[in-house]
């Protein structure tokens, strides 16, 4: 691949990332813990996904998007909250214990802003956000390829930023493992400027990485049953395809579009989780036909809820806090937290975070990595 060619790709390699020789092949038994961070892009609507069907303010507030209790898909031993009917997919994990919700995940002062509320929850600071939240965690216990996020190319790491936190970005599995083929690793024979140095450290990168990879899910690799689609669900498939083929990563991140819900909320919001449910069917079940599913922790989240009342065009506005749910085998059932109060709004019509984000990021910290968390002051949950 000549330089030209090449920097159509350089965008897919994290800063400063450093990578060992290509390993053999992983046994599936000695994989680490693996968290899976869902994005729901937009600002998802917690209300009308874990539904507080027993509260009257909620329909008061909402008289035509509320969900009815008769549409409610009610969870085994809950009776105040029920999941979106377009979430049943999921049930069978409610019941089997393997999904745990969270109330009210917010913080002070929320930013509306898709940007800066973006940059607060994956930096995991109020102020900071030169560097993702990960950064604080997986450096202390690996080395190597700390992740992998698949989006469209727009939103970019995120969560994956930070100096020593060393992972790559995609778009479609396939293309980079047929990119990062034509790659070749290159020594600098001279001296150059410090702009052809990053070039030639990011070209033999993005060879290692690209082997590493190319390596473990292009050579007889293990197959991934499900049925997939969508933005999610290919980025599912992908995740999938590297667990099974043994791709050393601790942590992916995908996302879901289509929660921006101003306007006609009963259907978008209804499809957007339709393929989120979907996806994460396909997911769990390819997980537990491999005997992973116990290793793996998947995690939703968006850069904030919608506001308490309906607007004028059957949709919400952007609003405050949310609710986030937890899946994996290794999950402990049960609706953690305190549900914001529909009651007591601000002068915005929002309502009050009643769990701040970062206490869920101590949680996977100290529970699931075992870790120290930077986050200590804000608690932790015990869903795992």
């Amino acid at each position: 691949m000549n330089r030209r060619d090449f920097l159509q790709y350089a965008g897919y390699v994290g800063l400063g990332a450093t990578f060992p020789e290509v390993a053999s092949a992983i046994n599936l038994k000695q994989l680490g813990r693996i968290v899976v961070l869902v994005h729901l892009k937009g600002g998802n609507d917690g209300f009308n996904t874990l539904v507080p069907y027993e509260d009257g303010h909620y329909y008061d507030l909402r008289p035509n998007i509320a969900i009815s209790k008769r549409a409610v898909h009610r969870l085994e031993g809950e009776n105040k909250f029920g999941m979106h009917p377009h979430l049943s997919k999921l049930d069978r994990l409610w019941k089997s214990g393997e999904m745990a919700w969270v109330h009210g995940v917010g913080y002070s002062n929320s930013s509306l802003s898709h940007f800066q509320s973006l940059d607060v929850l994956e930096s995991g600071s109020l102020s900071d956000f030169n560097n993702g939240w990960l950064s604080h965690i997986v450096p202390r216990f690996k080395k190597g390829l700390h992740g992998v996020v698949i989006d469209n190319g727009v939103e970019g790491g995120g969560v994956m930023n930070g100096r020593h936190l060393h992972g790559v970005t995609l778009n479609n599995l396939n293309t980079f493992v047929k990119a990062a083929k034509r790659v070749e690793s290159v020594q600098m024979k001279r001296r150059g400027t410090s702009a052809l140095t990053h070039i030639t450290q990011t070209q033999n990168q993005l060879h290692t990485i690209g082997e590493q990879i190319a390596k473990k899910v292009g050579m007889n690799p293990r197959p991934v049953a499900g049925h997939y689609s969508g933005d999610l669900g290919n980025g599912l498939q992908a995740v999938a395809q590297m667990i099974l083929n043994g791709v050393d990563a601790p942590v992916y991140k995908v996302t879901q579009p289509g929660f921006d819900t101003h306007s006609s909320q009963i259907t978008a919001h209804g499809n957007a989780l339709f393929q989120l449910a979907s996806g994460l069917d396909s997911f769990s079940n390819a997980m537990k036909r491999a005997g992973v599913w116990d290793k793996v922790l998947v995690v939703t989240y968006s850069e904030f809820g919608r506001r308490a009342k309906e607007n004028k065009g059957a949709g919400t506005d952007h609003g405050t806090a949310s609710a986030q749910m937890v899946l994996g085998g290794s999950v402990k059932r049960g609706i953690y937290g305190q549900h914001p109060n529909l009651a007591k709004l601000d002068q915005n019509g929002n309502v009050r975070h009643t769990t701040d984000f970062r206490s869920m990021y101590g949680t996977i910290a100290q529970r699931w990595w075992h870790q120290p968390s930077p986050w200590g002051k804000q608690g932790q949950h015990p869903f795992v």
